[in-house]
């Protein structure tokens, strides 16, 4: 018999272990770090006569959605040994947490997934793509004529957590998808072992400055002459073009490559050959609507309409209803309805649509969505429309 309960201070290693073992690795982590960061209440340990065999986790975070923020449960940590694996014990680890989460009065759950088959079938949809980038030094030209009024500067590590959140945060504000690094994050990598390390690989911090405003960042590492922008954030146009220009310009690199940038950004329209940019689109953050009446009304909406959404959920009883949205760009209300539905649709299709990473007639092509009234589809297209499209750069931490 299996039972589920979070943790205690003297189970935080072994719950640590459990989960290493689950993904193949020594255990790697340093508990003294995490341990102050890490809320035992918010954990959930899978025990089989009093061993840790699975577990999970959720910080409670702020995630930006259209026009607004909303409160979710970062879920992390998700593991099963391979001893219990196959036997339904992640199947009911997943129901705990997500019935844990609603009893916190916690809208959303969302998660990075390792494996993509497995969230789907918890409710999970994907809310938010990005792009893996490459391309050669020789085809990095751009289609228009670069002047650079600013300076670049190579940034010490101590000066991290002062310079680049308010950077990071301006130059995101606009986009949902995002949440913000924690401060004790951005000092945990100013602090970073690498950053006394010799040799290559070692990380990079550059800012773009002009008339002494910082406007921009990159963080970036080489290896075997290839140049890793692990990330790339600017407030202004100068900045962005500046900072790219200064990758793709290193001496001794052969190439450049990028991880996580959003799917509209506007790198690949401002190449002079842009189809040699290699892109690779993935899944980002996944979301799970844990309360549909609170989650569509932590938005605003493109256009001011009013939809009723059958809501099909088989794990959240309280989900499965009719719900009625009345959504503006000013905001929104939403109640249930026992009027006739206008679409009817899984709780993971409306997960994938709510920050817009996904149009509802996509949705409807795929034979997610059924369209109960005839133009309902493109309504909900026009009202649920976004600016910037959901971009996720940081996890949880």
């Amino acid at each position: 018999m299996l039972e589920m309960r979070s943790i205690t201070p003297e189970e935080f290693l072994p719950w640590l272990s459990a989960e290493s073992r689950a993904h193949g690795n020594r255990l790697n982590h340093e508990p003294e770090v995490l341990r102050p960061h890490f809320d035992l209440d918010r954990s959930i340990a899978v025990f089989d006569q009093g061993q840790i065999v699975g577990g999970a986790h959720s910080h409670g975070v702020v995630i930006s959605t259209p026009g607004s923020s909303a409160i979710v449960a970062g879920v992390s940590n998700v593991a099963v040994q391979p001893t219990h694996r196959r036997q339904g014990v992640m199947t009911q680890m997943m129901q705990h947490q997500i019935r844990d989460i609603h009893e916190r009065e916690e809208p959303l759950a969302a998660l990075f997934a390792s494996e993509s088959l497995i969230y789907g079938r918890f409710g999970y949809g994907i809310g938010s793509l990005y792009e893996q980038w490459s391309i050669p030094r020789e085809h990095n030209s751009y289609a228009q004529p670069f002047r650079d009024n600013g300076t670049i500067a190579f940034l010490d590590p101590s000066n991290i957590p002062t310079i680049l959140p308010d950077i990071s945060k301006r130059s995101t504000g606009n986009r949902p998808g995002v949440f913000q690094k924690p401060m004790h994050q951005w000092q945990q990598e100013s602090q970073a072992p690498e950053h006394l390390e010799g040799g290559q690989g070692g990380l990079f911090y550059a800012c773009y400055q002009t008339d002494d405003k910082t406007e921009g960042y990159v963080i970036y590492r080489i290896r075997d002459r290839v140049l890793y922008v692990n990330e790339l954030m600017a407030t202004s146009k100068g900045a962005y073009s500046s900072l790219w220009r200064f990758c793709f310009d290193t001496d001794l690199v052969t190439r450049t490559e990028a991880n996580k940038r959003p799917v509209d950004d506007a790198l690949p329209w401002m190449l002079a050959d842009p189809r040699m940019l290699q892109r690779n689109t993935r899944d980002g953050l996944w979301l799970r609507i844990i309360d549909v009446h609170t989650a569509l009304k932590q938005r605003c909406y493109s256009k001011s309409d009013a939809l009723v959404l059958e809501i099909k959920d088989e794990l959240c009883p309280w989900n499965q209803a009719s719900f009625r949205l009345e959504g503006s760009p000013e905001g929104a209300t939403c109640y249930q309805s026992s009027e006739s539905p206008d679409l009817i649709l899984p709780i993971s299709a409306l997960a994938s649509t709510i920050l817009g990473a996904v149009s509802f007639s996509t949705l409807s092509q795929a034979g997610m969505i059924q369209e109960g009234k005839s133009g309902a589809l493109k309504r909900a297209d026009a009202m649920f429309a976004v600016e910037q499209q959901p971009w996720t750069p940081n996890n949880f931490g």
